[in-house]
């Protein structure tokens, strides 16, 4: 319950899957997430490490200038003033490079891009760099005006990010099955859809709904239906790191840029709320998506590389795998999605909710209102059709 929003418990800490932060400009929005559960504001401290640098998050090309004077600085506003659209944007790469020029691409976007997703730049979609960079040019990252530079967020003050969905369940939960894995989907004779379900024993049951809410990885959930989907997820292992020392840096997260680095970023869920922690250790949460060489020594060997700890302050580890962690957005998936559309158009009582349903990298007050706006047509218009699939849902 709860996805990859849920938390858990562990040496006296509430962990999440990785740093998640409640951010949203919609008043309103907030207003009705700030009543589920006590929350704390919090100013945001992050940090980006590059090249054995470390720079503000998210990237200031100002700053880069001058941190990576004279010979990089140069490289960076050379590139920038010579940039050209030759190949109209049909990547990510091509975006950055009109953009934002060979410099910045070649030091920070490429390579964090392509250790995220596993596949050159040149074939990630250029609707990545739309959706994330959020920025038209350097211009913009210089006045830093977008939805990326919020200064403060919300987080539970207790329970971890996880308290949300928590306090959520607790509504219905009477009406939740849990340890129910959907194995088989069809119309139901007379309307509606008959789902087959397996218990983590195997045993099997079958029950017949009049809509269907989808939450799951959108292949998986279109291949019972019999429709294959060329869709791709990047699969992580959230590494947890009991360290002792009351705490290892300011930063609520921390991103390693460089391609030599397996870790993507780290959280320390004590900068978040330290109320209940305890007060003499603190534990680091490692996203890495470049599996080809993974192991817990190798995350602690990159953080002591980057002077965040000593190996010797490592008391305990815990590994999380993800195996639907990023939907993969190479060049190929816009075209999937209008299979996906047109398909599912024929069904206008499934829906399709969140990041893994909608194959979209939403944030979670995005996925809260799409959800409740749901929810409301459901009760309201007897469940009227809306395309959770189209590309800006």
């Amino acid at each position: 319950m709860g996805g990859l929003a849920r938390s858990f418990r562990w040496h006296g800490f509430d962990c999440d899957l990785a740093p998640h932060r409640l951010y949203t400009t919609d008043e309103d929005l907030l207003r009705e997430l700030l009543a589920l559960v006590p929350m704390k504001r919090v100013r945001r401290r992050s940090r980006i490490y590059l090249r054995g640098k470390w720079i503000r998050d998210p990237v200031n090309a100002a700053e880069m200038v001058v941190r990576f004077f004279p010979r990089t600085s140069l490289h960076l506003v050379w590139h920038y003033l010579v940039r050209h659209n030759r190949h109209g944007e049909d990547s990510f790469e091509s975006l950055v490079l009109a953009r934002f020029g060979a410099g910045l691409n070649d030091l920070f976007f490429k390579p964090y891009s392509e250790k995220l997703f596993g596949i050159p730049a040149s074939e990630i979609s250029a609707d990545w760099g739309r959706r994330k960079i959020r920025v038209a040019g350097l211009r913009d990252m210089v006045r830093r005006r977008s939805k990326l530079y919020f200064r403060d967020f919300h987080y539970p003050r207790a329970g971890g990010y996880g308290a949300i969905s928590e306090r959520l369940y607790s509504e219905v939960k009477d009406c939740v099955r849990l340890d129910s894995r959907l194995v088989g989907v069809r119309p139901a004779t007379g309307g509606g859809y008959e789902c087959r379900f397996a218990d983590p024993a195997g045993a099997e049951r079958t029950e017949t709904f009049d809509l269907l809410v989808n939450t799951l990885p959108l292949n998986l959930f279109a291949s019972l239906f019999g429709l294959a989907l060329r869709l791709r997820f990047r699969p992580a292992r959230i590494t947890y790191l009991l360290i002792d020392r009351p705490r290892v840096t300011e930063n609520h997260w921390f991103y390693f840029a460089d391609r030599d680095f397996m870790i993507n970023r780290v959280a320390e869920f004590k900068n978040f709320v330290d109320d209940t922690a305890p007060a003499d250790k603190t534990v680091l949460c490692c996203e890495v998506t470049d599996l080809s060489d993974f192991s817990v020594g190798r995350v602690v060997a990159e953080l002591e590389r980057a002077g965040v700890l000593g190996a010797g302050e490592v008391l305990d580890s815990k590994v999380i795998e993800l195996a639907h962690a990023y939907p993969v957005y190479d060049r190929g998936y816009e075209a999937q999605m209008v299979r996906a559309r047109d398909f599912f158009s024929q069904h206008p009582h499934v829906h399709h909710v969140g990041r893994h349903a909608q194959f979209a990298h939403k944030d979670v007050d995005e996925i809260f209102d799409e959800a409740k706006r749901l929810a409301g047509r459901i009760v309201s218009d007897g469940d009227s059709p809306a395309d959770a699939l189209a590309p800006d849902s």
